[in-house]
């Protein structure tokens, strides 16, 4: 098709569409488009604002506190032993827990009670009842109490009530209540959102103490229970000492009756026999070697070489009598010989002496005899005395075998009642020491302003979502629109080129038209049907003479008043224009200039007059018109091509430019007829009025009847979309 179009005699400069470029959307048309709707854009972001705005002052203000719970996983121990109740080792599955916790019933159960007693305003704020009942509610109520069946007891009646009334509260403020682990530390956050700023501080500040207290109390109950359990256990084992140590005494009581001793005195007589027993051993063996060297020192050397063997007082005078004699001898020695009187005399006492302590040592000798008989006779005593003794240890040991066991059994209860005992003591103490595993770091404060609804930031949410809207709808009007609202996407959508874009005027009618362009002659509509002028090349000098059609698909796109200021303004440029109105269903020149006429176009096609004849020269409009005198419907059935070919090779014998008016061409079959005769046309549409296919429908019909365009014109534009086109402003 657009091959064919170009076959035309207008001869373009522009760079033509290509048809693949065709499906492609033009950004600059969009926001072109975007500018244009801007109403569209703020009326609705303010749409959206105020209704925001009347929604939020509908709503009811919400109020929120919020207090924080540190989960401490550091051990305190002020006692140093096992732990009754074991610290928590804190993970991700105990912080879930403990906030389940916190929004369990139990919980909140105890914070209605503690409430109850403290601030009773506080429930009565997020009590359901507290509102008036709705009329279904109260109609319902009434059947209920109507079809019920017998009277329930007061008691009764009074407890169902506390129990609804606290399931009510229970889930009044769970709906309100939120909580949250804070990142990954082991800090709680308590939110509490209610329409009443005390109530949700109390309730923040409630809910948080009450974690706290339960955590308290639930260790030290733990701990009662422990030292309770550890207390009867410990009377039960002091029975079982007192018992066990009974026992004990009864059997050792009654061996000691068997056996004439105990265990212990036989044991510890068994240690001194046998120390005895090796006493008297080693003074046996010592006396017996004393003995035996005496007897040897004796027989080989004489009673005279004991010397100080003995310790006698006896013997060791006479010795020193002995060695006194022996020194004085020696002395009368070295004068005199042995016959000397006063050695004689000595020599008889030491004979004297030698004779005594013969006889002293044998007393001696005889005495140490004895003393190794006595030694013996004592070693052999103490062993008959050990033996004795250790076949009485046997004995008692045979029967101690079940007083052993006694005594075990005894000592293992002593050593359970003794620890027990230790532990009881701790664990008292403990109950007394416990700390919770928690502690508030953050008190719930008195909200200053309400946390919900936000009136600025709704408000701004709601222009945001108007803005967001206007752009939507904007965006699906310039995407989905049936018609041209740009000059470049009429171009990229058909292939043709946009020759010129008339603004869009209020004329009342045509002359209203012609009237401007002479007082503005350099005015937006002068100058755009210049350009279309001059696009056509009328202007042309050697341009021979040549007839041009402006073609419409629908009524009311512009193509008259068009035709009309282009036949002035090329009159203007010193040619002989005439313009042949051939819209007989309207006649909207004849009707707007009321030119005087005594032939007209239509008599001419009947064959009553000759062509000049029925033309109008003095339109006082500086060209000729050949139309109709009034509308008439059956006139447009005298039009064929040969006829109309005709007349229009005839005028341009006088005229340089004859300008053919022509009805829409969808809606008049006569249209195409027109469309065949001339030498040029050109397709007119209306700035987004004219739909797409309408355009797109007239193309075909004129591709299948091999007919070239020469352009388009896009009339009645917007003028601030034509000033956003520098190119035909």
């Amino acid at each position: 098709m657009t091959d064919n179009f170009e076959q035309g005699p207008l001869k373009l400069n522009r760079v033509k569409r290509l048809a693949a470029d065709r499906d492609s959307v033009d950004l600059w048309v969009l926001v072109r488009g975007f500018w244009r709707d801007r109403a569209i854009f703020f009326g609705v972001t303010i749409l959206c604002g105020l209704i925001a705005a009347i929604l939020v002052a509908q709503v009811t203000p919400l109020y929120n506190s919020m207090s924080q719970v540190l989960l401490d996983p550091r051990e305190q121990r002020l006692v140093i032993s096992e732990q009754v109740v074991s610290d928590r080792q804190l993970n991700d599955q105990v912080m879930g827990s403990e906030i389940s916790i916190m929004r369990s019933n139990t919980l909140l159960e105890a914070v209605i009670n503690k409430l109850d007693t403290d601030a009773p305003e506080v429930l009565a704020a997020i009590d359901p009842v507290s509102r008036a009942p709705s009329l279904l509610k109260r109609i319902r109520t009434s059947i209920s109490e109507l079809f019920s069946g017998a009277k329930m007891e007061d008691t009764e009646a009074v407890e169902r009530a506390r129990l609804a009334r606290l399931d009510r509260l229970t889930w009044a403020i769970r709906r309100s209540l939120d909580t949250w682990r804070d990142g990954d530390s082991y800090v709680i956050s308590i939110s509490v959102e209610t329409p009443d700023p005390m109530a949700s501080m109390q309730l923040a500040g409630a809910i948080a103490e009450q974690y706290v207290q339960q955590q308290l109390d639930g260790r030290r109950s733990s701990s009662a229970q422990a030292a309770d359990w550890i207390e009867l256990r410990v009377e039960d084992l002091r029975i079982e000492v007192n018992e066990a140590e009974a026992a004990v005494e009864d059997y050792r009581a009654s061996s000691i009756e068997r056996t004439g001793s105990s265990f212990e005195i036989i044991s510890q007589r068994l240690v001194s026999l046998n120390d005895e027993l090796i006493n008297a051993r080693v003074a046996l063996v010592t006396a017996e070697s004393r003995f035996n060297e005496i007897e040897r020192v004796i027989t080989e050397e004489g009673f005279t070489a004991i010397g100080g063997m003995f310790t006698s007082a006896p013997i060791t005078a006479l010795n020193s009598q002995r060695l006194e004699l022996l020194a004085e001898d020696a002395q009368w020695a070295e004068s005199f010989d042995t016959d000397h009187p006063e050695r004689r005399k000595i020599a008889a006492q030491l004979e004297e002496i030698s004779r005594a302590l013969v006889a002293e040592t044998r007393l001696a000798l005889d005495t140490q005899r004895n003393e190794v008989q006595i030694a013996r006779i004592r070693e052999n005593t103490m062993n008959e005395s050990l033996e004795e003794a250790e076949q009485q240890f046997l004995s008692i040991s045979r029967s101690a075998i079940g007083l052993r066991q006694l005594e075990r059994e005894a000592e293992v209860a002593r050593n359970m009642y003794t620890d027990l005992l230790n532990r009881f003591t701790e664990t008292r103490t403990k109950e007394q020491l416990q700390q919770a595993d928690s502690r508030i770091i953050e008190r719930a404060t008195f909200p200053g302003a309400p946390s919900s609804p936000r009136p600025k930031l709704m408000t701004m949410l709601g222009l945001l979502i108007g803005a967001a809207l206007g752009v939507a709808i904007i965006a699906f009007r310039q995407l989905t629109k049936g018609s041209y609202g740009d000059i470049s996407e009429m171009e990229q959508d058909t292939g043709l080129p946009v020759l010129c874009a008339i603004p869009e005027r209020k004329w009342k009618n045509l002359q209203s038209a012609l009237d401007e362009v002479e007082a503005e002659p350099a005015g937006a509509i002068a100058e755009s049907i210049r350009r279309l002028r001059n696009e056509l090349s009328i202007n042309d000098k050697n341009e021979e003479a040549q007839s041009i059609a402006l073609l419409s698909p629908l009524q009311a796109e512009g193509k008259t008043t068009t035709t009309m200021l282009l036949a002035r303004l090329t009159e203007k440029s010193d040619k002989l224009v005439i313009v042949v109105d051939c819209n007989f269903r309207q006649n909207a020149i004849q009707r707007d200039l009321k030119g005087e006429m005594d032939n007209d176009f239509v008599d001419y096609l009947r064959g009553d007059v000759p062509l000049l004849s029925a033309l109008q020269t003095e339109t006082g409009q500086g060209f000729d018109l050949l139309t109709a005198r009034e509308p008439n419907n059956q006139s447009s059935d005298l039009l064929t091509k040969e006829n109309l070919q005709n007349l229009l090779e005839e005028l341009k014998q006088y005229y340089d430019v004859v300008l053919v008016n022509c009805p829409a061409m969808l809606s008049a079959a006569e249209a195409l007829v027109i469309a065949r005769a001339v030498d040029q046309r050109v397709l007119l549409a209306r700035y987004e009025k004219t739909p797409r296919a309408a355009v797109k429908r007239c193309l075909g019909i004129l591709e299948n009847n091999e007919l070239s365009i020469s352009g388009q014109v896009l009339t009645r534009i917007d003028p601030a979309m034509l000033r956003d086109n520098a190119e035909f402003s």
